[in-house]
């Protein structure tokens, strides 16, 4: 079982975001948040094994160092990780602290630091709050602490960034010794502040694209790339239709037939408002876990595709995707009756081939 926690509070909102948070607390509102999780837990049956938690947000880094504390103490409790579960949080460094990162270092496997560009101009397009010095006191900090596995998110084509910019952000990132990058697409998102403002240039967004894949680590996923064996083990899973429970207001979940969404809203989760409940024919969610796997490197094996919860014949998903590609371009796919993956140019138009799959 894989566990999402998503901790929905965050310093200022970033005017690119549009994942649900509440900006600048009240007080009292994260202990609020803590003691409903809690009672969550206190009623979860959890699934042997545990094999993944992912802390997201929102900004879980937020949370002061008690509050922090309490939070992995009743997860520990209730999920029972071990030595090979797979524990991830997204950290924004301008909530870093020693202390904080220490208590981090000692429970989680896994820490994502929210960086987006290492320029400060283009932090402040994106309307994220962080200032330069605190966002290089953080890389100091996180590299002496020595997770397991580091990862930092970057976003490309805001307006005004040159590919040689992007690419600077690549060699900064890479040369901090990281072992996974996730590089995201600027993408206006409706419900995101400054959404109208920020609007990509499609072809500088797909050179930047193309100079990713070129960063040093190998890009396993669309948007990700990682050193051998460092791959996001919870983003896997549920790429390829893994059971998830979600947790806290906006958490999403899969049951391995219907997927649920808590309440986008912090007041409705507390109140034990239920959750959004996403019911469609079997087929049609086969279809789906289908094309979001391909959005990965290594695609679909027959193996692999038995272990989807009520999976069809492998021989079902060759002839799918061969009337995906006599639909779209046969060169975006490379089919054979051992695997099934996109080529190059095939991630870069995955919109188009999910469409068509879908």
């Amino acid at each position: 079982m894989n566990y999402y926690i998503h901790v929905p509070f965050c310093r200022s909102k970033c005017g690119y975001c549009a994942f649900y948070s509440e900006a600048a607390p009240v007080p009292g509102a994260v202990d609020a948040y803590l003691d409903r999780l809690e009672f969550q837990f206190d009623r979860l049956e959890p699934a042997e094994p545990c094999e993944t938690v992912y802390f997201g947000g929102g900004t879980p880094t937020l949370l002061s160092e008690m509050q922090l504390e309490r939070l992995f103490s009743m997860t520990a409790r209730a999920l029972r990780p071990d030595s090979e579960t797979e524990i991830s949080i997204e950290a924004n460094p301008e909530t870093l602290t020693v202390p904080k990162i220490a208590l981090l270092r000692s429970f989680a496997s896994r820490i994502s630091l929210g960086v987006q560009s290492f320029d400060a101009r283009f932090r402040a397009t994106l309307g994220r709050d962080c200032e330069q010095a605190a966002l290089e006191r953080a890389i100091e900090r996180v590299a002496a602490a020595r997770f397991p596995h580091w990862s930092c998110d970057l976003i490309y084509a805001i307006p005004g960034q040159e590919p040689a910019d992007f690419e600077r952000d690549l060699a900064r990132a890479v040369a901090l010794g990281i072992d996974h990058l996730s590089c995201y697409s600027l993408t206006p998102e409706e419900g995101a502040r400054l959404a109208d403002s920020l609007i990509p240039d499609e072809d500088d967004a797909a050179r930047m694209w193309e100079l990713a894949g070129r960063c040093g680590l190998p890009r396993y996923e669309i948007s990700n790339y990682a050193a051998p064996g460092c791959e996001c083990r919870h983003n896997r899973n549920v790429w390829r239709g893994g059971l998830l429970t979600g947790l806290g207001p906006a958490a999403a979940g899969f049951d391995g037939t219907d997927r649920k969404s808590e309440p986008a809203s912090l007041a409705g989760w507390l109140r034990g408002d239920p959750p959004e409940i996403d019911a469609i024919a079997p087929a049609e969610r086969l279809n789906e876990i289908f094309a979001v796997n391909l959005r990965t490197a290594s695609g679909w094996t027959p193996e692999l595709w038995a272990k989807v919860p009520n999976a069809d014949a492998w021989d079902a998903r060759v002839a799918a995707a061969r009337r995906a590609a006599a639909e779209t371009l046969p060169e975006w796919f490379d089919i054979s009756p051992e695997r099934i993956t996109l080529s190059d140019s095939g991630l870069l138009f995955w919109n188009t081939v999910a469409e068509t799959i879908l």
